[in-house]
């Protein structure tokens, strides 16, 4: 029996139930759950599941155009546990855990598979002398249901206007929730390193340690947007890392923070300026391509507003906010680039991946930035650069076109990716909005 396993066991043997967890293209937990004693056989053999996974929309409908379905005969692909990915799953009443799955293509990784993409973007920089490493912190609201509509969670006697940014009582009126989180963090082995109170009522920040392994720390903020909504189920209450959940108040996002390290693990940011300024350059060079990754729905483009903490622009700025790319004051040996640009709604992986594909593809061309940004960007917009696709179908097609990112990621994983999300757009622009009837029904 895998070591991995073996002790996995002996510290949780009253675990009866496994969830085998095939992330999909939405970051949605697919796959099988089985009894724990036929995890061995899953830790051997594999399992088999079927690529058209990565055809699903974010309903679950089967997207036909991405060639994965009736083409193929829904054919199953073999795919493989990541062991040290095994954990509990500490909000569930039965005593459970779970485990990641990555989809097997003879020893390659499926090329729609998003853990795949991302761990081919980390090889590529390994294979240039250089480790990436990075953290996540993920946005998030607490709410609860009125007349069937999301309410924040203001508990307290607090009106839900108030903001309380870094409020420490905001916390202390969540304290049950958080105290359970930071529990459920520690049995699962996620490194939570703070929790902050954001610009809304009931939204709160969570940040995650750094992590030498790039991959484990897109895991780390998988795993944690999953926890985050169980243990807000287990508390009676929900949890949403929807972009933008309200119309008046803050949206959710994720923001990532990355440095290269070489052979003797020396941040080669601090080492080799060149390096950092070719890094902004491809990071800003690839953003229009990638933005349909880090604005992953049609709702995310509603959190792209002046003076929102949501950048608009292609720029970058040092300990500068405003930014989409910020690099925060430290000290030399923790220079980083805070890439601020994705919605909590995105898939960790394909962040991940579209992030260190640009940073390669700047160094490789040795690209130069333009020079930061000084004070507030929004107001910086008239006369700099070209503004960023700001809706869904402009992002979409900046991406299937392009010409830097798309040839990295994968032609094949592209034309997938696009033929999702322009399904979802297609059915949601076909849908009636209760305004028409409201409109047009007796007036018309």
């Amino acid at each position: 029996m895998n070591e991995v396993l073996h002790q996995f066991l002996e510290k949780h043997p009253r675990a009866a139930f496994v969830d085998l967890v095939l992330p999909d293209l939405n970051g949605i937990a697919r796959g099988k759950r089985i009894p724990v004693d036929m995890l061995a056989k899953a830790f051997g053999a594999g399992v088999n599941l079927p690529a058209s996974i990565f055809a699903l929309d974010i309903t679950g409908a089967t997207v036909d155009a991405t060639g994965l379905v009736w083409e193929t005969g829904d054919a199953d692909h073999l795919c493989r546990c990541v062991p040290e990915t095994l954990q509990p799953m500490p909000w569930r009443s039965v005593p459970s855990a779970q485990i990641l799955l990555t989809m097997d293509d003879h020893g390659s990784g499926f090329f729609a598979d998003p853990r795949a993409i991302a761990q081919r973007a980390v090889a590529r920089l390994k294979a240039m002398g250089m480790r990436p490493q990075v953290a996540f912190e993920l946005e998030f609201y607490l709410y609860g249901l009125e007349d069937g509509r999301p309410r924040p969670l203001a508990p307290g006697g607090f009106p839900d206007e108030d903001t309380q940014v870094y409020d420490l009582d905001s916390l202390d009126r969540q304290q049950a929730f958080f105290d359970a989180l930071h529990s459920a963090c520690a049995s699962q082995g996620l490194p939570l390193e703070g929790t902050v109170a954001e610009y809304a009522p009931g939204q709160f920040e969570v940040n995650l340690h750094y992590r030498h392994d790039a991959l484990r720390a897109a895991d780390d903020a998988w795993f944690l947007k999953r926890l985050v909504k169980g243990v807000a189920q287990a508390q009676g209450c929900c949890a949403t890392f929807m972009a933008k959940p309200y119309p008046a108040l803050a949206g959710s996002g994720m923001h990532v923070h990355v440095s290269l390290a070489d052979g003797q693990g020396n941040n080669v940011f601090a080492r080799q300026p060149a390096v950092l300024r070719h890094a902004l350059g491809g990071l800003l060079n690839t953003l229009p391509e990638g933005v349909a990754l880090f604005a992953p729905h049609a709702n995310s483009y509603r959190r792209f507003q002046t003076a929102s903490y949501a950048p608009t622009m292609p720029c970058w700025g040092e300990n500068n906010r405003t930014a989409a790319l910020r690099i925060p004051s430290s000290e030399p040996d923790a220079l980083r680039i805070e890439h601020r640009f994705a919605g909590a709604d995105a898939n960790p992986y394909l962040v991940l991946a579209a992030i260190l594909e640009g940073i390669a593809f700047g160094i490789e061309a040795a690209m130069e930035p333009p020079p930061p940004i000084s004070g507030n960007a929004y107001a910086s917009a008239e006369g700099g650069p070209a503004a960023l696709p700001g809706r869904w179908e402009e992002a979409l097609a900046a991406l299937a076109v392009g010409e830097r990112l798309r040839p990295r990621l994968g032609m094949d994983f592209v034309d997938v990716y696009c033929a999702v999300k322009q399904q979802e757009m297609a059915r949601l622009a076909a849908a009636y909005h209760p305004l028409e009837y409201g409109w047009y029904l007796d007036r018309a």
